[in-house]
């Protein structure tokens, strides 16, 4: 059985890979944990023989640590010892507090997760049913 945690980091996946397509040849690695819910990764893809690198920061807090953001600046060393220049993507939930995020940071909302206040919430998709569909339930009911 699986924990809370698992299902929050598959909704956090398919954000990304709203950004980062297979289809497009991006590639997504996560990188090691670091204790709680945050979790970083990194996106590559070669397109012409140019490497292209993303890293990737789903933050599940309220406001977003500075600490993370600047860990995700630092350069990534490739195979043959190559420095390679990332940009840096912080996915987070809806109103959240996104002041302390840098302007230069690529910054998304997250469909799955919003803050009701200081709660995280599940916001699901809402049911939209014709009105003949609410008729026959009505019918159906009575």
């Amino acid at each position: 059985m699986g924990s809370s945690q698992d299902i929050m980091h598959n909704f956090a996946r398919q954000e990304i890979n709203r950004f980062f397509s297979t289809y497009d040849g991006w590639r997504i690695t996560p990188l090691p944990e670091a204790g709680g819910y945050d979790r970083e990764f990194i996106a590559e893809r070669t397109i012409s023989g140019k490497k292209e690198s993303n890293k990737v920061l789903v933050s599940f807090e309220k406001c977003v640590n500075k600490e993370k953001i600047e860990g995700l600046r630092s350069s990534v060393t490739g195979p043959y010892g190559q420095i390679q220049k990332s940009e840096v993507l912080v996915i987070v939930p809806q109103n959240s507090d996104t002041s302390c995020i840098p302007p230069d940071v690529r910054l998304s909302f997250m469909n799955s997760f919003a803050f009701d206040g200081d709660a995280l919430a599940w916001t699901k998709k809402p049911v939209q049913k014709s009105e003949e569909e609410k008729t026959k339930l009505k019918a159906a009911a009575t």
